[in-house]
C-alpha cells in the first residue's frame, strides 16, 4: 500500500501561477508510484480569481482539494490551517510560485521512508537579488545561533516535509506570532536535509516582502529566543554600573570644586537614560501585548468555504493505497 503524502499549498492572489503548478505537479508528482500525493490548496481570502481556479482544480481530480479562508490571515496560519485539515501519513508544503521544484518533494519522501520525520529543503542556489540572498543568509545565522535547539537541521523557509507523528505535534502550537519553521523545529524528532535549487517565480509577483522578512525575524526572536530580554538586560546593567563612577565624580566635583553650570551635560544624560528606559518598557510591552493575544485565545483561522468535505482537525485517517 502506497503511503499517503498531503502537499499543503498556501495561496494569496495566486492567479497567474496556478495554470502552471498544477500543470507541474501532475507531471512530476502524480504520475509517480513512491507514494500517493494529493494536493490541499488553502485560499487565504484572495481578491482575485484564485478560488475559482482551485475548484475547477478539485472538479477534474480527487488529488486536488481547497480550504478557503474568511479573510487574509497571513501564510504561516494558512498553513497550519492546512496543516490541521491534512490527513496524509505526511504532509509536505509547497508554494505556488514553482521557485521551490515540486520533484523535489520526492526526494524528501525518500528521505522519509529511510526513517526522517522532518525533512527541510535548504537552498543550495537562489535567483533572488543581492540584499535578499545577504538578508536570508544574516536570519539563518542568528536563529541558529540564539533561537533554535541545539543539534536541529532546520532550514528557514517553509518548504519541508513532516511526519504524522510531527503533525500530530504541530497541531498543538496555537500560539498566534506563529513561523512554521520554528515550530516544527522546536518539535525535535529524526531531522535530514536535502539540497535544492531556487527557481525564479513563474509569474506574479513575491509578497515576501523586506517588511515581512522582517517580522519573520522578530517573531523569531521574540517567541523562540531569549537574547532580547538578556540583552536589555545587560545594557540595563551596564548603564547603572557606568552611572556609579559618573555620580561619583559630580560629588566629587561638587565638593571641591566650583562646577559650572551644566545644562546642556545634564539635558544629555537625562535623555540618554530616558531613552534607554523607553525603549526598555517598549520591549516589556510587547511581550505583555503578546501574551494578551495568547491569554484571549482567538482562532487562527476561520474557514469560509471547502472544495468538498476535509478531515476534521486532529483526525486520523488510515493510509490509501
Amino acid at each position: 500500500m502506497s503511503p499517503r503524502v498531503t502537499i499543503v499549498t498556501p495561496v494569496f492572489n495566486e492567479e497567474a501561477s496556478l495554470e502552471a503548478f498544477q500543470l507541474e505537479v501532475s507531471r512530476s508528482l502524480f504520475e509517480s508510484t513512491d507514494a500517493y500525493y494529493e494536493v490541499l490548496f488553502i485560499d487565504d481570502g484572495s481578491a482575485d480569481g484564485s478560488w475559482r481556479m482551485i475548484e475547477k482544480f478539485c472538479e477534474a481530480s480527487e488529488r486536488f482539494s481547497g480550504l478557503r479562508l474568511s479573510r487574509n490571515f497571513g501564510s504561516h496560519a494558512a498553513i497550519s490551517a492546512g496543516i490541521d485539515h491534512a490527513d496524509g501519513d505526511a504532509v509536505a508544503t509547497l508554494a505556488c510560485d514553482l521557485q521551490d521544484p515540486p520533484e523535489t518533494v520526492r526526494e524528501f519522501v525518500a528521505k522519509w521512508q529511510a526513517g526522517a520525520q522532518i525533512v527541510w529543503g535548504c537552498r543550495r542556489s537562489r535567483a533572488d537579488p543581492p540584499w535578499r540572498r545577504w538578508m536570508s543568509g544574516l536570519f539563518f545565522r542568528m536563529v541558529r545561533r540564539y533561537a533554535m535547539p541545539n543539534g536541529s537541521k532546520f532550514a528557514t523557509g517553509s518548504f519541508l516535509l513532516i511526519d504524522r507523528k510531527v503533525t500530530d505535534c504541530f497541531r498543538q502550537f496555537r500560539e498566534h506570532n506563529r513561523v512554521t519553521f520554528a515550530l516544527v523545529a522546536w518539535t525535535g524528532f529524526r531531522q535530514e536535509r536535502v539540497f535544492y535549487d531556487r527557481r525564479p517565480r513563474v509569474a506574479g509577483k513575491s509578497g515576501w516582502s523586506f517588511g515581512r522578512m522582517t517580522k519573520a525575524m522578530y517573531d523569531t526572536f521574540m517567541g523562540f529566543s531569549n537574547l532580547v530580554p538578556r540583552l536589555f538586560t545587560v545594557i540595563g546593567g551596564s548603564v547603572f554600573l557606568l552611572s556609579i563612577p559618573f555620580s561619583m565624580y559630580l560629588v566629587f566635583n561638587a565638593i571641591f570644586f566650583r562646577p559650572l553650570p551644566g545644562w546642556t551635560g545634564i539635558m544629555v544624560a537625562l535623555s540618554a537614560f530616558f531613552g534607554l528606559a523607553f525603549l526598555m518598557l517598549g520591549v516589556m510591552t510587547e511581550y505583555l501585548h503578546r501574551i494578551y493575544d495568547e491569554v484571549t485565545d482567538r482562532p487562527l483561522y476561520f474557514v469560509a468555504e471547502k472544495s468538498r468535505e476535509l478531515a476534521v482537525p486532529g483526525r486520523h485517517f488510515p493510509a490509501r493505497g
